[in-house]
């Protein structure tokens, strides 16, 4: 319960200035263009609307849900209506043609069982030949070098321009989790404790769920997933009939 006041917290803290921290580049938009397939998409964790509304605008069908209500907020500023709703109940909802997973949400989720029942949901969700796309960091290039003597486990980028400076490091707790500490504007001091899942945790459960057909990328623009080097881990899932 503390770590969702957390997670609250965080997100509150940078709902007005999430899109000076996370704007949608070229690069991404280019990839969803490519990778979402069919008309229906849902977007999860679609925080304040912008991967929603450029899909929306390329004249896909969007259904977009959040649980945070500054987001949420933000989202109707532009016009875009997030639902507020739990990612884990997805399977309440109709079935998509593709699905989107993008941010590092699922890291939020409480343990590597939940993230599992997370993936077997969305799969179910999908049409035949649907798409279900994912994007989260690579812990484990994190843990790899990190120095022993030590609990911290690196940082992010820095992301600084005239509207905000967000800083971002990781460190790693008792259970081997990550500890995401960040700083805004100098001022505002956020900590939330993220489940620790990587590739090779990936790769088990779509060998439990019995999924094949699987892309993995080291960014947007499609370069080569290097475990021990790349930051961001990206998959593309397509559902076979």
């Amino acid at each position: 319960m503390k770590n969702k006041e957390n997670m609250k917290k965080f997100y509150d803290t940078i709902a007005e200035k999430y899109d000076f921290i996370f704007s949608l580049s070229e690069v991404q938009k280019n990839f969803f263009k490519k990778y979402a397939v069919g008309e229906n998409i849902l977007d999860v964790g679609a925080a304040t609307g912008n991967l929603s509304k450029f899909l929306k605008d390329e004249g896909f069908e969007v259904t977009s849900i959040d649980i945070n209500e500054k987001l949420i907020g933000e989202a109707q500023k532009k016009g875009v209506d997030v639902k507020n709703m739990d990612m884990m109940k997805i399977d309440e909802l109709e079935k998509f043609d593709t699905i989107i997973n993008v941010g590092n949400t699922l890291p939020h989720l409480s343990n590597k069982d939940e993230i599992f029942l997370f993936l077997k949901k969305a799969y179910s969700q999908l049409e035949n030949s649907g798409a279900l796309v994912i994007q989260l960091i690579n812990f484990y290039k994190f843990f790899v070098h990190q120095d022993m003597k030590s609990d911290f486990l690196g940082n992010l980028p820095l992301i600084q321009n005239e509207k905000v400076k967000f800083e971002r490091f990781y460190y790693k707790n008792s259970d081997s989790n990550v500890i995401f500490k960040t700083i805004l504007d100098n001022k505002f001091e956020n900590e939330e404790i993220l489940t620790n899942v990587n590739y090779f945790d990936f790769m088990k459960f779509f060998e439990k769920l019995n999924i094949s057909d699987v892309k993995v990328f080291g960014s947007f623009d499609e370069t080569e997933f290097i475990p021990e080097k790349s930051q961001p881990l990206i998959f593309v899932i397509t559902k076979n009939k």
